[in-house]
C-alpha cells in the first residue's frame, strides 16, 4: 500500500490518526531495478520504500507515475499529506526525473550517479502532487 494513515499515540493517550509532522514510520522493501533504458516508474515499484538501480550503462530519464495513479493508490491522503521513498543508484550514471501528468518536480531534477536520494511526494490538490527530489 502506498499510503496508509496509521494510528499513533503519545504519552499513553488514545490513538489518533497520524498527521503531517508526526514522524516517520517505515519498514522498507528493496526493489532492485535492472532496467537499462528510459522508463516510467510504477506506483507498485514506489510502494516498497526503496528502489535500487543496479544496471545502468548510461544516464537515463525516469518518468514519474501520473498524479492520478499516485492518488488512486493513496486514497487516505489529504491535501498537504506526504509519503517518501528512497532511490539508490549503484552505477556511475545519473537518473533525470521527468514529470508525469499532474506532477510538479521540485528540488533537484536528478538522482546523482552512485548515490541515493529521498523522493517526497506531497498531495497539493485532489488531482496534483509535488515530487521533491531531496
Amino acid at each position: 500500500m502506498l499510503f496508509k494513515r496509521n494510528l499513533i499515540s503519545t504519552a499513553s493517550l488514545t490513538p489518533s490518526p497520524m498527521r503531517m509532522g508526526d514522524g516517520f514510520l517505515g519498514n522498507p522493501t528493496i526493489l532492485e531495478k535492472t532496467t537499462d533504458a528510459n522508463h516510467t516508474l510504477t506506483v507498485a515499484e514506489m510502494s516498497g520504500g526503496l528502489v535500487y538501480y543496479s544496471a545502468l550503462s548510461a544516464g537515463r530519464q525516469v518518468t514519474t507515475p501520473t498524479a492520478a495513479l499516485i492518488l488512486a493508490a493513496a486514497a487516505d491522503m489529504d491535501v498537504g499529506d506526504s509519503f517518501c521513498f528512497m532511490v539508490s543508484i549503484q552505477d556511475a550514471f545519473a537518473i533525470t526525473w521527468v514529470a508525469g501528468t499532474g506532477v510538479t518536480l521540485r528540488g533537484r531534477a536528478t538522482t546523482p550517479a552512485s548515490s541515493s536520494t529521498w523522493i517526497v511526494v506531497v498531495k497539493t490538490s485532489s488531482t496534483t502532487v509535488d515530487w521533491f527530489v531531496a
